[in-house]
């Protein structure tokens, strides 16, 4: 084969399979935190705040398939030996039904605390996992805005 053709089969190769990895996307959505923003270059459900804030939604495979109390005491174990320190957990009813948990873990980074506040929510064959990162100063000042958001996700079907 020519390289020419290769090099023309190899680029149709790779836009199929971007186009099909769009076409599975994540369907997850929530309303914005009053201070946060969106990504605008992204699919992904992705926001920042002006200092720094980080959020961002992602999912796992729910394997060893287990429920919510499961994902929600294994993850605080595996945090907790990574040197994080487990400050509350909260669990809630989405607006659309679905039942999730927040774990609020503290890590001291050099004179400063930081907060991951990592919200588990188990569909199905899937974890999703919405987590939001930031100093402890920053991150204190839009948990309750955070908290009212994550009441309206979807982890999507």
């Amino acid at each position: 084969m020519r390289p020419r053709l290769q090099v023309k089969r190899a680029t149709g190769i790779l836009v199929l399979a971007a186009a099909l990895c769009a076409c599975h996307a994540p369907s997850h959505s929530m309303a914005t935190p009053e201070h946060f923003e969106k990504y605008r270059d992204t699919r992904e459900l992705k926001m920042i705040t002006p200092e720094g804030v980080r959020l961002k939604a992602r999912e796992v495979e729910n394997y060893p398939e287990a429920d919510l109390a499961f994902w929600v005491d294994a993850l605080g174990r595996h945090m907790q030996k990574r040197g994080y320190v487990l400050e509350s957990t909260r669990c809630f009813d989405t607006q659309t039904g679905h039942r999730g948990c927040t774990l609020d873990l503290m890590l001291p980074y050099g004179a400063k605390d930081w907060v991951m506040s990592e919200t588990i929510f188990v569909v199905g064959r899937r974890v999703v996992l919405v987590e939001c990162a930031g100093p402890f100063s920053l991150y204190a000042q839009v948990k309750d805005r955070l908290g009212r958001a994550l009441l309206t996700f979807d982890p999507g079907a």
